[in-house]
């Protein structure tokens, strides 16, 4: 951060505490544009707090960018809060002064505990280039090997190494040994498992250099190796560069491969060879402008821009849905070929990333200007996947930052009332019927519940409060819901869950994966997994990133 002093005027504090990246070196402006989306509501003021923020961070893009192609696709289980995706993220020390801190409040929080706590740096600096970013494709087609019929049955899991890289591992379910290990060098994204293969992203964030790749199932090889340009623009004020090229987590059906960038471009590619099929110009973009009205002239001003990243496309019969800012459309898989596109008329509300059930396309949308305690306003939509029309929409009174979750003809998802006054803040996970009508709902003395993971007719979340003021934990909870009625079975334990199959709750805790029996709760087995990285201060900063379940 530029250590000279930075004003602030009364006439633009509002869009200055918003957009504080103008104030940054272009390394440090692209860590406060996801910190800033990400933890506006949140103020840890501890590295316990912060810790566990992370956590749930790194969890959450698991949900944010898998899908499920039918039964083909084996996806990650669900993740914990959206955010709102975070790449990018650079590790760079950051100096602060008093004024800073002041007028940027709950943000200037998180990057004052930043300062504060060394033990913070590592994982800062991991989890700044595990995200694939990519843009225009930079060199041709690349070489492909055969891929075998093998066996794709597993755990995937990525974790840090050391302070800037990232592997993908894979377990023996039975077993619980690790198989294989994959690294290049780079930052590696979710991976996501298709048949005999895994699809993931690689970034180099130093070099805005990204890629997405194939590997055997069975043996880790790489198959093929996609480049893509860099591709970064400023603002009509000239703050940046942002780095539009950042991908999704690639979305795969009929032997095609799509993700799309934030810049709104989808490309498809053959899953088999990484030859690039088609692209298409949605025209929308994850870098939401913002404004603010002038009191002196009365003149509306633009006031900055934040990046708002999309969610993995998905595909069903031929056709592939995407979303971004608040724009959603449906293609021709084969050909890229739009079939319809629709806006929300507010520019302000941001699309979750989707989930599509019996030709119904389930979204929630969020207020772009979290900061005002006034934009709490979200909304969770039904629409026709055939046409884009609407079915319903449910208002709700707090944030909705991350998809809905639909199983079974009931949908779910957290609603949070931030903590804006040092207090734990609150959720609630409402459950509607697909008409739109509530079934049940449970409350949360904190802001940070993780979305919920759902299978086998249960619902489970894990509940956390702190004391922030002494920098404690003062209870952790792990729920278990009946989906049909949400009653509920409880452990005290502080675990995050992570998936539900075949009778097992897959749950995480730092480093180790633990599995419940669902209905009695014992563990039935649990292991340690990742690198045990330990940063100046003597904190154990080691931890799995992200998990993917293959039955």
């Amino acid at each position: 951060m530029n250590s000279d002093e930075t004003s602030f005027s009364q006439e633009r504090l509002d869009e200055q505490i918003e957009h504080p990246s103008a104030q940054l070196a272009p390394a440090d402006q692209r860590l406060v544009q996801d910190l800033h989306r990400t933890y506006q509501a949140y103020k840890r003021q501890n590295a316990q707090s912060l810790q566990r923020a992370w956590a749930r961070v790194e969890q959450e893009r698991q949900k944010q960018g898998v899908r499920n192609d039918n039964a083909s696709l084996l996806t990650p289980s669900l993740l914990r809060e959206r955010k709102t995706i975070m790449y990018g993220r650079s590790a760079v020390k950051r100096s602060s002064h008093s004024s800073i801190q002041r007028a940027l409040g709950l943000f200037a929080a998180v990057i004052v505990v930043a300062m504060l706590i060394g033990s913070a740096l590592i994982l800062f600096k991991t989890l700044s280039q595990q995200n694939a970013h990519s843009g225009d494709i930079a060199v041709g087609n690349p070489s492909a090997t055969s891929v075998p019929v093998v066996n794709s049955a597993g755990i995937y899991i990525t974790y840090p190494i050391d302070d800037t890289h990232t592997v993908l591992s894979k377990v023996d379910s039975k077993t619980h040994q690790v198989l294989w290990t994959y690294k290049n060098g780079l930052s590696l994204g979710t991976p996501v498992i298709s048949g005999n293969t895994v699809y993931l992203g690689i970034s180099d964030g130093q070099a805005y250099q990204s890629h997405l790749i194939a590997l055997n199932a069975e043996t880790g090889k790489e198959l093929w190796n996609i480049s893509f340009k860099s591709l970064a623009m400023r603002d009509e004020r000239g703050d940046g560069p942002y780095d539009m090229g950042v991908i999704t987590v690639p979305a795969v059906s009929d032997g095609q491969v799509f993700v799309l960038n934030r810049s709104g471009t989808v490309f498809a590619f053959d899953a088999k060879t990484g030859k690039a099929n088609w692209n298409y110009q949605s025209g929308a973009s994850a870098l939401v402008k913002q404004y603010y009205i002038d009191p002196l002239s009365g003149k509306r001003k633009f006031s900055g821009a934040t990046i708002y990243d999309g969610g993995s496309p998905v595909v069903s019969n031929g056709v592939l849905y995407g979303a971004l800012h608040n724009t959603y459309f449906a293609l021709n898989a084969k050909t890229g070929k739009r079939i319809w596109s629709i806006n929300l008329s507010d520019e302000q509300q941001i699309f979750t990333d989707l989930q599509l059930v019996d030709g119904v396309i389930y979204m929630a949308s969020y207020k772009a200007s979290e900061h005002h305690a006034m934009a709490l306003q979200s909304y969770v939509y039904a629409f026709r996947s055939k046409d884009g029309s609407q079915i319903w929409r449910y208002d709700t009174k707090s944030w909705v930052t991350v998809a809905p979750t639909v199983s079974d003809g009931q949908i779910y998802f957290i609603e949070r009332v931030p903590n804006f006054n040092n207090g734990n803040g609150s959720s609630t996970l409402r459950v509607l019927n697909t008409q739109g009508r509530e079934v049940w709902h449970k409350d949360y003395n904190d802001d940070g519940i993780d979305p919920p993971v759902v299978g086998d007719g249960y619902v489970s979340v894990s509940e956390k409060t702190y004391d922030h003021t002494n920098g404690k934990m003062l209870t952790h909870t792990l729920h278990v819901y009946a989906a049909k009625d949400g009653k509920v079975r409880e452990k005290d334990v502080d675990v995050d869950p992570i998936a539900i199959q075949q009778g097992l709750l897959y749950v995480q805790q730092d480093r180790s994966i633990l599995a419940y029996d669902v209905n009695s709760l014992k563990v039935q087995w649990q292991a340690q997994y990742g690198v045990d990285l330990v940063d100046r201060t003597g904190n154990h900063m080691g931890r799995l990133f992200w998990v993917v379940i293959v039955p």
